[in-house]
């Protein structure tokens, strides 16, 4: 025990913080990580050229797809994105979501859950007829 204690005690004297100084320095880089990664997310749909050829794996080809294919509509989602964007399956897509690209926001896995259809009542209509009426059919004596 006095070991463990001695270490955490030359550590405070070479780096003189105390322990809620360390904790708190700590939040702060994580919050400054967290906001770099989100600062580097280039969204699809509103990116630059330059700002998609700066991801890595969007060569110039990559990039005239994507504007091409978003000058048409905006993208729904990753699934529209791979659709649309010739030569984007399933592994390039997660290689540039994992570098940085993002669709409306989202990286590649963070789609929200489809919305569950409503059950409704059906409301009964009055019958119609299958077929309008006619003259009557005359009668045979």
């Amino acid at each position: 025990m006095d070991g463990a204690w001695a270490a955490g005690a030359s550590w405070k004297a070479r780096f003189g913080k105390s322990s809620h100084q360390w904790v708190l320095a700590a939040l702060c880089a994580a919050a400054l990580a967290l906001a770099s990664a989100q600062a580097q997310a280039v969204e699809a749909n509103q990116a630059s050229p330059a700002d998609l050829d700066a991801i890595k794996g969007i060569g110039p080809v990559m990039v005239e797809r994507i504007v091409s294919a978003r000058q048409q509509r905006p993208f729904a989602n990753w699934s529209d994105f791979s659709n649309r964007v010739r030569g984007v399956g399933p592994a390039t897509a997660t290689r540039l979501s994992a570098n940085g690209l993002t669709v409306n926001g989202r990286r590649l896995g963070q789609e929200p859950p489809p919305t569950p259809i409503q059950w409704q009542p059906m409301v009964p209509r009055p019958l119609e007829p299958a077929h309008s009426p006619g003259p009557a059919p005359k009668a045979h004596n």
